[in-house]
């Protein structure tokens, strides 16, 4: 994963390419954190 990641980066990219890719980006980290929030609920719900 990390070897693709560098390849991408290293690679030229394209104005549209540079924004899916932020949005990807931008997308899981919002993913990421939502998916955080869910299991600190259910941990505060269940302890």
């Amino acid at each position: 994963m990390n070897a693709s990641r560098s390849t991408a980066r290293t690679a030229p990219l394209h104005p549209a390419q540079r924004r899916v890719a932020a949005g990807m980006l931008i997308g899981g980290a919002v993913g990421f954190v939502w998916a955080g929030a869910m299991l600190y609920t259910l941990a505060s719900w269940i302890f």
